[in-house]
């Protein structure tokens, strides 16, 4: 059995972590990501097993690896990646590995928070250049002010302890208002109403046809021109277009964006160019609690995949 890792992963920090895949095959370990698809294609053609982090694999590469049987997103987004369609046609099952980082996306997630309304990274960037601009950087408190959580799944659950911990008042949506995930004082709000009334908006949702531009362009001009908007879950979330313009309008204080609609980001990226946004590389979910429990997960989806049990499969191959 054939074992590819096309691109590497930052999950692997060392051999040691690969041995458990070398006792059920030859594992392909690429440090470099491919330089376009026909080397991504070079790199699959001949594997049985694929754990991807970030290379697309469209209909085009799935159907050149014809010895191609289980494939496991390192992540929760493989809808960005993964022609799950596709791999269905071809009887590849598709796996992901759920549940992996909930807690280092929230703590990211409030350290963007806190590096936007207090301007953590700005004054960085200025002191470092030779100014002392100190009453420039007047920031806000965050006791008191209401967090808006939109999606309410583990990161939004530990969303919530961490925002309470720090005295915010909390509303959430979920298309699932259960009350269990009603926790730590949040009370169940509609999307118009969450964003109405939140100085600080953060999204947690997994991208599918469902959630695709949800956070629309009505909903964000609806948000105070004191709040700010939060994104580390996917861009494609969010209308972008509509937000840049309501950033560069100041209708939205600020906006924190750790996924974008191009990764890597362009060189003329306008979000970077916008002097009330924070822009990070998607490194919410990177931490080292986080990478090894991301391989403990998509190894177990391999080895249930090879007792013929289905573990975290997002299709019926």
């Amino acid at each position: 059995m054939r074992i590819v890792f096309p691109e590497g992963t930052g999950c692997v920090q060392g051999p040691e972590d690969l041995l458990p895949l070398k006792d059920i095959g030859t594992v392909d370990f690429y440090e470099k990501p491919p330089q376009n698809k026909e080397d991504l294609i070079r790199r699959l053609r001949n594997a049985d097993v694929v754990f991807l982090d970030y290379s697309v694999m469209d209909a085009e590469v799935i159907q050149a690896c014809p010895t191609l049987k289980f494939v496991c997103f390192l992540g929760v987004g493989y809808a960005n990646c993964i022609d799950v369609a596709a791999a269905t046609k071809q009887g590849v099952t598709v796996a992901y590995t759920p549940g992996y980082g909930a807690t280092s996306v929230a703590e990211y997630t409030l350290g963007l928070i806190l590096a936007l309304t207090r301007h953590i990274a700005a004054s960085f960037y200025s002191l470092k250049h030779g100014e002392w601009l100190s009453a420039q950087f007047q920031g806000v408190d965050l006791k008191g002010k209401t967090l808006g959580i939109v999606g309410l799944g583990p990161i939004g659950a530990d969303m919530a302890r961490l925002g309470a911990g720090i005295g915010m008042n909390l509303v959430g949506w979920t298309r699932s208002a259960r009350p269990q995930r009603a926790q730590h004082g949040l009370r169940f709000a509609s999307l118009d109403e969450l964003f109405s009334i939140s100085d600080v908006v953060t999204v947690h949702l997994t991208y599918t046809g469902q959630t695709e531009r949800l956070v629309s362009r009505t909903l964000l001009s609806r948000m105070r021109s004191s709040a700010y908007f939060i994104n580390t879950s996917r861009a494609k979330i969010v209308d972008n277009q509509a937000l840049a313009e309501l950033l560069q309008q100041r209708r939205i204080a600020g906006a924190a964006l750790d996924v974008h609609e191009e990764e890597p980001a362009p060189m003329n990226y306008l979000f970077a160019s916008l002097p009330n946004v924070l822009v990070t590389p998607h490194i919410a979910y990177n931490s080292k609690e986080a990478g090894r429990n991301m391989l403990r997960i998509a190894y177990a989806t391999l080895v249930s995949f090879l007792k013929g049990e289905k573990l975290h499969v997002v299709n019926p191959a």
